[in-house]
């Protein structure tokens, strides 16, 4: 269902030693999580009730899960804000920014084919993207880091993304700088769509990985 706007594992997989792009998505999607962090319980029906777009936003690193609903549209970019002040910002499907969950991520500067922002199929991703991460540092400094990104098409599966089963291809990332930083991003795709239901995506060398699942789309024309 699509909503409107409210108003108002990861060294292993990338030495090559995972066999499939399934194995480097568990060990992404499923890392050790302390057991102080609590994934919160998702009234989906008052959600849908509500006429919301929302997302779960998880940071494993900082032990950190809540639910954002979106808040405001800019320049194509959809932010999404929980009731903690935690947040991320999704251009497309691409994390563009995120507040919060961490060591904020401050934007994303990226080709304008890149297939998170344009939600291509599976089956259209160009070969190799280039991104630069801006990254929040002490007072106004910031520090960037342009990495390269080529993909792998995974299999077609069935996922529960927060009670709702959906159709998706999985997609893998293998993304390395020029100083020799890798890291890897895992997203699971709307079958016939493109769109993003579950994505795992780098957002710095502290925050590590976030993983975003929506719970229910933003549609502009609503």
């Amino acid at each position: 269902m699509i909503k409107a706007l409210l108003a108002g594992a990861m060294a292993l997989a990338l030495s090559g030693c995972m066999a499939t792009l399934g194995q480097v998505g568990q060990a992404i999607m499923n890392p050790a999580i302390d057991e102080e962090m609590r994934i919160p319980t998702v009234n989906r029906a008052a959600i849908e009730a509500a006429d919301l777009a929302a997302v779960m936003m998880i940071s494993p690193s900082s032990n950190i899960a809540t639910v954002g609903v979106a808040i405001q549209m800019r320049e194509g970019r959809i932010n999404y804000s929980s009731n903690d002040n935690r947040g991320v910002t999704l251009q497309g499907g691409l994390v563009y920014a995120t507040l919060g969950l961490g060591t904020n991520l401050q934007a994303v500067r990226t080709q304008a084919d890149d297939p998170l922002v344009t939600e291509a199929a599976a089956g259209a991703w160009p070969t190799e993207v280039t991104r630069t991460y801006v990254l929040s540092q002490r007072g106004t400094v910031y520090r960037e880091i342009e990495t390269r990104c080529t993909h792998v098409q995974g299999a077609r599966a069935q996922i529960d993304v927060v009670g709702v089963m959906r159709d998706v291809v999985e997609v893998g990332e293998i993304c390395k700088t020029a100083e020799g930083l890798r890291f890897a991003n895992v997203h699971y795709l709307d079958v016939r769509s493109g769109r993003i239901w579950r994505t795992s995506q780098w957002t710095g060398p502290i925050q590590g990985n976030v993983q975003v699942d929506v719970i229910d789309q933003f549609d502009p024309d609503a």
